[in-house]
This record gives structure tokens, C-alpha cells and sequence, in this order.
């Protein structure tokens, strides 16, 4: 089963899989190791299908736009590094399906 990885910094866990769950993407949180020295506190791993790039699209633009400040980081499977902020859907959906990782950033903690 392949999946696409989500990496959460700060405190972009709960705002990502609560708009997973919304919009219906299966989600399981990838073990992390204490003694490995991490960039993200928190790993997501999501099912991919044919049909999930549109709902992953829309969970990333969601997130982007609820509150200022957030970002999201994608890298393609050639190394290519892309900031989601103020690509259209169809932009993004074309991106996600390239992608080896994402990256979902919350500076601050002022949004629970």
C-alpha cells in the first residue's frame, strides 16, 4: 500500500487530521524512534488512490487559509521543492501526484 507522508511541525498535527478526516482520506501516524534526531516532531502517513488528489488538495489549501501564517512544503520524488501557498487546486493536485513528501507548517499556537 503506498502512502504519501505528511510531515507536521509545530502544531499543525491536529488541524492536518482533522481535515484529513473530513474529507474522508484513511491516515495512520508512522512510529517515531526517540534516539533518531527528527525535523518533524510527527509523521502522517495517508493512503493513496486514483481518486484522493483532490481531497488532499483541498485539505492543503484548507489548512493554508485558515489562518495566517501556515505553510505548506512539498517534494516532489525528483527532489523538486514546491510552497503550496497560492497554487489553485489543479495546480496542486498536479504537484501532489509527483510527490515524496509534505510538509505542513503552524508557527504558533494561538489556533486551538
Amino acid at each position: 500500500m503506498s502512502t504519501l507522508k505528511i510531515h507536521v511541525f509545530k502544531d499543525s498535527f491536529r488541524p492536518v487530521i482533522k481535515l484529513l478526516d473530513e474529507n474522508g482520506l484513511s491516515w495512520s501516524m508512522r512510529e517515531q524512534r526517540s534516539c533518531v534526531v527528527m525535523g518533524a516532531p510527527g509523521i502522517i502517513e495517508v493512503v493513496l488512490n486514483a481518486s484522493m488528489w483532490v481531497s488532499m488538495a483541498s485539505v492543503l489549501i484548507t489548512f493554508i487559509k485558515a489562518k495566517h501564517g501556515r505553510k505548506v512544503i512539498i517534494t516532489t520524488k525528483d527532489k523538486k521543492v514546491i510552497h503550496a501557498e497560492g497554487l489553485t487546486a489543479k495546480e496542486l493536485e498536479k504537484v501532489l501526484e509527483k510527490a515524496d513528501s509534505v510538509a505542513a507548517i503552524d508557527p504558533d499556537k494561538s489556533n486551538q
